[in-house]
């Protein structure tokens, strides 16, 4: 992994719509995920959720949406929690450390834009081994709850956020 490349989490802006209307992504990733210019358009529709760019050098390297809507409670009780959603990395950055860096990157982005929340979690399908493996190296722990999605079943993995 190339440790100098810079990443950053930032909120979606007009800017990047170019780069959102050209992302793709592989068939077989996309059976796992949306794709961003969906997630966006959802986003519109309901102010709970909040699009987030994964930048690389200042370039669209990934794409996630935070939910605060009333899905949270579909994956924890907890009322302090927020939801990953549509989480990718695009084709050209991966297997480069992007995705482990974006979650790094996660427990500050929170703390500093969602102060009141304490808690992130997510639903990754029983299939999508790869995105576990990953979840799981950057601090997401199974929580031993299961939701059955539109793809089949998911675990449901969360993550605390410390307060500073």
């Amino acid at each position: 992994m190339d440790n100098t490349v810079n990443v950053a989490l930032t909120f979606y802006s007009e800017a990047y719509a170019s780069s959102i209307h050209s992302y793709t992504l592989p068939e077989e990733q996309l059976i796992y995920t949306a794709l961003p210019t969906e997630a966006i358009a959802k986003c519109k529709q309901e102010r709970d959720r909040t699009p987030v760019l994964i930048l690389a050098v200042n370039k669209l390297a990934g794409f996630f949406v935070l939910d605060a809507g009333e899905a949270v409670k579909e994956y924890t009780e907890s009322s302090g929690a927020l939801l990953i959603r549509s989480y990718s990395i695009h084709p050209d950055y991966q297997g480069k450390g992007i995705g482990k860096k974006s979650l790094k990157l996660l427990p500050f982005f929170i703390n500093h834009h969602f102060p009141t929340k304490n808690k992130v979690v997510l639903g990754v399908n029983y299939k999508n081994t790869a995105a576990q493996h990953l979840y799981k190296r950057c601090g997401f722990v199974d929580t031993d709850r299961h939701i059955f999605g539109s793809k089949g079943k998911q675990f449901v993995y969360q993550m605390n956020i410390k307060k500073a």
